[in-house]
């Protein structure tokens, strides 16, 4: 059956920035999947005086650049132009339909590529093939994906709590780096790091084989994630090939929070480059670095670089960023405490990519 014989879609559309505020007046208001929680959005912006509007339990789509993004709405909210609304008839179970259009999101991503700018309309969303099985199955269906979903969430959530070990190791080691409450010695990044913006590459460089380009999906967790890699058959300059110990940094992109999200290349690497909307960042003090770049003292440096069409982080402003230098005995000591702790990542990393390869086939089994 066509999506538009279960549900009804409303497509959002941007009131007057006259009536936007953050004191709470009015309703939530999302614009796209910068929105996005893990399941549900969180509002930024309020809107006292909305054009289209949300209701609770309806399935928020983004609907321009990124494509195909889900979350489900859990308040009366106002929707801008890079979302729609999609509410389930009484015969259509929500999160049913919700995984079916995980599923449908690779189907979407490729039907918004014919434009200059990634996006789909209604007709394309309204014609969506969906599965349609009876009632009784799409809740079982659904209860098996979210008994798995959750699974993934645990391990997600034991992730965050090593990140939290590692944050606390840092504070116990290094101090306070704004205040420098254990007055190690001033350095400007530029003299202990060395960055690098990536590679600019034509469409039809695209190919199945050749030089991958990693961007900012592959970072993952502060983990390098290879799904979703691209290749392309052109030359590359030896300078632009990640190395070991290299920090891959977000340093462009049209949603604030991916900016300055980094990972470290924990291994030899070859053939693989970055994308322009990426920064490469070396330095013999990687790891104090690394983790200095995921604190929010650099988060709020970096936020002045947000501009209303795309955040970045520049080589200017690292250039500008003044930072304490520990010795490298106690850097040393910490490296040694973030790779054990690291290697317990490794480890549950490996087990939510099985347990997604097993949601994956599933998916493929129900909706396929």
């Amino acid at each position: 059956m066509y999506l538009k014989d279960l549900v009804d879609i409303q497509m959002g559309q941007s009131p007057d920035s006259k009536f936007y505020n953050y004191d709470k007046i009015g309703l939530p208001f999302y614009q796209g999947k910068a929105d996005f929680g893990r399941i549900n959005p969180t509002p930024k912006i309020w809107c006292s005086k909305s054009k289209k509007e949300a209701k609770p339990n309806d399935i928020l789509i983004s609907v321009r650049a990124p494509v195909g993004d889900l979350n489900i709405n859990n308040e009366q909210s106002c929707i801008g132009r890079g979302l729609a609304a999609i509410t389930c008839k009484p015969d259509v179970d929500m999160m049913y339909l919700y995984y079916h259009l995980k599923y449908l999101k690779p189907q979407l991503r490729h039907i918004s590529t014919g434009s200059t700018f990634e996006s789909i309309n209604r007709s394309q969303l309204e014609n969506l093939i969906i599965d349609y099985k009876p009632y009784s199955e799409q809740i079982k269906i659904s209860n098996i994906l979210q008994v798995v979903q959750r699974q993934i969430e645990v391990r997600e959530k034991l992730l965050r709590l090593y990140d939290l070990l590692i944050k606390s190791r840092f504070v116990e080691l290094f101090g306070d780096v704004v205040l420098n409450t254990l007055n190690w010695p001033l350095v400007k990044l530029s003299d202990i790091a060395e960055y690098r913006i990536g590679l600019t590459y034509k469409p039809e460089a695209v190919s199945s084989s050749g030089i991958a380009v990693l961007r900012s999906g592959n970072i993952k967790n502060s983990q390098l994630c290879y799904e979703d890699t691209i290749y392309v058959n052109s030359k590359v300059e030896s300078k632009l090939l990640l190395k070991k110990h290299d920090i891959l940094m977000c340093a462009r992109n049209g949603s604030q929070s991916l900016v300055g999200k980094v990972a470290l290349i924990e291994n030899d690497i070859s053939n693989t480059t970055y994308g322009a909307f990426m920064m490469a960042i070396s330095s013999k003090y990687y790891v104090y670095l690394l983790e200095y770049f995921r604190s929010q003292a650099f988060r709020r440096l970096i936020s002045v670089g947000a501009t209303t069409t795309i955040n970045q982080v520049t080589t200017r402003m690292l250039n500008s960023i003044v930072i304490p230098l520990p010795d490298m005995d106690t850097i040393n000591r910490f490296a040694l405490y973030h790779s054990q702790i690291n290697k317990l990542k490794s480890d549950v990393q490996k087990s939510i990519d099985e347990t997604q390869l097993l949601m994956d086939s599933l998916m493929q089994e129900y909706f396929g």
